[in-house]
């Protein structure tokens, strides 16, 4: 039997390297789409969110399934948020579908919910309306961490890097909850739809611990984990969002997005969990 194949999208980020790297290791033969190919790997090819897809981009390579984790937060404006992510999603699926693609996982977010205020968020409920459209599954990931180097990426390493400082400032005091998932977790959910044994429930998936650590514990956590212990310092929000927009609008460098921000202060009250549960697949809990 012809061994199942697999391309990613977005395979040079946090996520998608790490669902590469496990669907490698499980024998997957993996096409990664990135936008920083390397020419040298025939197994890495160039891929930008937004721009026409070929369906040739797949010819050859026999994909059983596409994994979707691209998106592109450099854009600002909603409106060009959204025909890079947005329109460029539906155009990946439209050639994907050209080429017989059917199984398609779609890696959204737990900050995207009915009522949320973040643009990130909004982009993401419309991805995942174009994803309903293809009939693929949507994965609303938590906060996604491996076994590595608890700072090797993602938020969840930003974090990390956060909590080395003597004084770690905290959005409103650090109580904004935070649910998280294990890359292996979230990997198990989606082979096990690539590979037909998850049918895919019609509603996107929340994939994550139920169990809810506040921002403050979680840093706390991670400065223990390096050896440290510092004090942290409550900031209300909504200046800090301001400074981080207006330094936006004049094209500075900022450490992090102000649209973070409001994902982080307008959460989604009741997480569904129930969805994953009915699959079997339990989400561990972090160990701090």
């Amino acid at each position: 039997m012809t061994a199942r194949s697999v391309a990613i999208t977005g395979a040079g980020g946090f996520v998608g390297s790490h669902l590469a790297r496990r669907f490698q290791e499980a024998g997957w033969p993996v096409t990664r789409l990135s936008h920083s190919a390397a020419g040298a790997d025939p197994n890495t090819v160039a891929f930008q969110l937004g721009e026409s897809v070929d369906p040739a981009l797949f010819a050859g390579r026999e994909v059983d399934s596409l994994v979707h984790c691209a998106y592109d937060f450099e854009p600002i404006a909603p409106e060009e948020i959204d025909r890079v992510n947005v329109g460029g999603t539906r155009l990946l699926f439209e050639a994907a579908r050209a080429m017989g693609i059917n199984r398609i996982v779609v890696t959204s977010s737990i900050s995207a919910f009915s009522g949320c205020r973040s643009n990130y968020g909004q982009a993401k409920l419309a991805i995942e309306s174009v994803a309903a459209e293809f009939g693929a599954l949507v994965v609303r990931s938590g906060l996604v961490y491996g076994d590595g180097s608890p700072d090797e990426g993602g938020m969840f390493g930003s974090l990390a890097r956060s909590a080395r400082g003597g004084l770690v400032p905290l959005l409103d005091g650090g109580g904004h909850p935070q649910y998280l998932v294990h890359e292996e977790d979230l990997f198990q959910v989606v082979r096990a739809y690539c590979e037909g044994e998850l049918a895919n429930p019609g509603r996107p998936m929340v994939v994550a611990s139920r169990r809810a650590w506040s921002l403050r514990e979680l840093v706390a956590a991670l400065a223990r984990r390096q050896g440290r212990r510092p004090r942290f310092l409550p900031v209300p929000w909504q200046p800090v969002w301001a400074g981080l927009r207006l330094a936006e609008l004049a094209h500075l460098p900022v450490p992090y997005r102000s649209d973070s921000v409001i994902s982080l202060v307008h959460q989604d009250p009741r997480p569904d969990f129930e969805t994953l549960a009915a699959t079997g697949i339990a989400a561990r809990e972090f160990r701090g």
